[in-house]
């Protein structure tokens, strides 16, 4: 069975370890790391471009563990055996990456991987525009890989608006949320701006009924109009103040999922008296043993105010949005 090696946003392993298996079938998990997954799967390489929140994803050629870890002896390692190459026709280049960052190598050694590839393929060297790299990699977990580049995604926010979520982010918030998969949660995102988060349930995850609101019109406007969401008996969306959620009775929700304003980018005043207001209107509308996912930058602020409203946090991680730290809890509310 070959195996594989995907990145992916720091921060989610535990949620991309349950996810995994679930999005393709068949795959064992032989390796967690932070941004890192390591796994076999003995079907179409071409089902790994589906997975939304991975990165570069490589055809492992071989794994190296322990402590020294060297990219000489990792090279000789790889020399020691004949490879098999997933792209086997075409241009590559060899790169050499220490923690995630692109390091220097003395140039025979470059020459001596490049000849391994050289080798063992019908391969051909371009330094500058390849279709292809062999990838050897060292992390500081006592982890090296040496693997060829199969898929790239570039996640950019060039097409998206400001303090707009990127796909995979919300999808693996929405992820991390844990939904029984029964389709009788009552969901909501009352934070829901231009609708990331919406959007990634409606396509990968089932429910009773989602609500997705916002109390600005014109981002409402643009969330209702989304193919995704528009045209389902299943889906509501609607402008609504979040602090209020007046559009619901009270313990009416199963779960809560939402990226609320962090107060950087807009005005919301005292952000310790909005969140104040956001987790009282949280724990009137859920139910009994309801839950609210929340991603924030302002870990201080939303801790204190989830405690003082009697909200624990059953399980929570730290990532980066667009390169600012960020935090996404799981509150479950236990009274005071």
């Amino acid at each position: 069975m070959a195996e594989f090696i995907s990145t992916f946003i720091t921060g989610f392993q535990n949620v991309v370890s349950r996810n995994l298996p679930l999005q393709l079938k068949g795959c064992k998990i032989l390796g967690i790391y932070d941004g890192l997954v390591h796994y076999s799967y003995s079907g179409n390489s071409r089902d790994l471009e589906k997975i939304i929140y991975f990165n570069n994803t490589f055809f492992v050629l071989k794994v190296n563990k322990g402590k020294g870890l060297s990219f000489p002896a990792m090279v000789n390692a790889l020399a020691s055996e004949k490879k098999y190459f997933l792209i086997n026709k075409g241009t590559f280049r060899v790169r050499f990456i220490q923690e995630n960052q692109f390091a220097k190598v003395d140039k025979s050694l470059v020459r001596k991987a490049e000849d391994i590839v050289l080798n063992n393929s019908k391969l051909k060297i371009d330094r500058l525009s390849p279709e292809t790299e062999i990838w050897f990699s060292i992390r500081r977990e006592g982890f090296a890989f040496c693997g060829q580049l199969i898929s790239k995604r570039e996640f950019t926010e060039k097409n998206l608006n400001k303090g707009e979520l990127r796909p995979e982010i919300a999808y693996l918030i929405c992820a991390f949320a844990g939904l029984s998969g029964s389709g009788e949660e009552l969901i909501s995102e009352p934070f829901c701006g231009y609708g990331s988060i919406p959007v990634q349930l409606a396509k990968k995850f089932r429910f009773k009924k989602l609500y997705a609101s916002d109390i600005d019109g014109q981002k409402i406007q643009m969330v209702a109009a989304k193919k995704q969401l528009s045209g389902r008996d299943d889906i509501e969306v609607f402008e609504q103040d979040a602090l209020l959620l007046d559009h619901f009775e009270d313990k009416f929700l199963d779960v809560i999922i939402t990226d609320p304003p962090w107060g950087f980018y807009e005005d919301i005043g005292d952000i310790n008296l909005f969140y104040q207001k956001m987790f009282s209107s949280f724990k009137r509308v859920l139910k009994e043993d309801g839950k609210a996912v929340i991603l924030s930058a302002r870990k201080e602020e939303i801790e204190k105010a989830a405690s003082a409203a009697g909200f624990s946090a059953e399980d929570s991680l730290h990532t980066l949005v667009n390169g600012k730290k960020a935090s996404l809890y799981l509150y479950r509310y236990i009274g005071k």
